[in-house]
């Protein structure tokens, strides 16, 4: 194979691992996401396995690229921690197949090539390192739902790369192959790269776990409140400067801070809307803030204003269970769920199981 073309390919694929890397790290530093720093360090562990490659050192090179797909598999299972109330995604179960493929993909090299050195210390590295990049690509696809087309890219560009490097060690030693090979792997280093920049460049990605360097004090005991509007009115001003979830009908003084949702059944083109029947949105909307305050150390305040509105479009026993579950999330975040209702808008029997319910 011509040395200049090689040198060129692998010039290209470290130049494009630095800038993904380096990217990565401005994301972490000015987002707080941690899932970003482990991403970031999993791209520069790949373009140090491209330099001890450059310079022959096989052995780190073998054990940099798989440090780079232990960091990438680690590193997307964590964005599905940070943004799921499951502490592991059940993709994660596909783990369970490792021994078994594995199995296979050795005792499937070890009759189609040989058992050589080159084989041992850089080819089942490669290949091991190759499936877990695919495992990657499938731990993406449960964040579809959420990141949407950015997500499914970078699904199908850490599939396609994963597989391609499982076919190293069987067509690296192909002599007429390798330059198609080599101009795969840059293709989808650039593919894999491009999508992992785009995925963290979306404002969800950045926004979710931003930290406010400056420190918020709030009056409001943690668990659940029920107050009626006159408390709500006082409680309000001291958490005003508080970066707050809001589920409101009155949308006349919401402060700047808050992320507020207005219930209603028209679509907002100005503001963020959920319909009165989508309980389920802003039990995911809840669990998300809640998981995301908890884990920079601060403590996360729910408001709900439109209780009576929801009971228009839902049964009362839909509407217990939604509560109910915001209660639970308070309680294991340790956050605070305020909801502002009127006993007089609830029979005796409803207000009683209310009570007993969420306090």
């Amino acid at each position: 194979m011509n040395k200049l073309f090689l040198d060129i390919g692998r010039g290209l694929s470290l130049s494009i691992k630095l800038i993904a890397a380096g990217y990565l790290l401005y994301i972490f530093y000015t987002g707080n996401r941690r899932s970003a720093l482990i991403l970031a360090l999993a791209w520069l562990s790949a373009a140090f396995s491209i330099i001890f490659d450059i310079i022959g050192i096989q052995d780190l090179n073998s054990i940099f690229e798989a440090l780079f797909a232990s960091l990438l598999f680690y590193g997307i299972l964590r964005v599905s921690e940070e943004e799921t109330f499951h502490p592991i995604p059940s993709e994660f179960y596909y783990v369970a197949s490792v021994p078994l493929v594995m199995t296979l993909y050795l005792i499937g090299m070890t009759n189609l090539r040989d058992t050589s050195e080159w084989m041992i210390s850089i080819g089942v590295p490669y290949g091991l390192s190759g499936f877990y990049i695919f495992l990657a690509g499938v731990l993406t696809v449960s964040l579809s739902r959420i990141y949407h087309k950015k997500a499914r890219l970078l699904a199908i560009s850490l599939m396609l790369y994963g597989v391609h490097e499982m076919d190293y060690p069987l067509l690296r030693p192909v002599e007429w192959f390798a330059p198609f090979g080599f101009i795969l792997g840059a293709f989808f280093t650039f593919m894999a790269s491009y999508s992992i920049i785009q995925f963290v460049r979306t404002e969800r990605f950045r926004e979710l776990l931003k930290k406010d360097n400056d420190e918020q004090k709030i009056e409001v005991n943690t668990g659940v409140l029920i107050v009626d509007e006159s408390e709500y009115r006082q409680i309000k001003e001291s958490i005003r400067d508080f970066e707050v979830l809001a589920f409101l009908r009155d949308i006349s003084d919401v402060p700047e801070k808050w992320e507020a949702y207005f219930i209603t059944n028209i679509p907002g083109k100005n503001m963020k809307t959920i319909s009165p029947t989508n309980l389920a949105k802003m039990a995911e909307l809840a669990n998300r803030y809640l998981r995301a305050t908890a884990m920079i150390n601060q403590q996360g305040v729910i408001v709900i204003d439109c209780l009576e509105y929801l009971i228009m479009y839902n049964s009362f026993e839909s509407i217990v269970k939604f509560l109910s579950s915001l209660r639970d999330f308070v309680i294991i975040y340790k956050g605070s769920l305020i909801i502002v209702t009127n006993p007089s808008a609830w029979s005796k029997k409803e207000w009683m199981l209310l009570k007993r319910l969420l306090e």
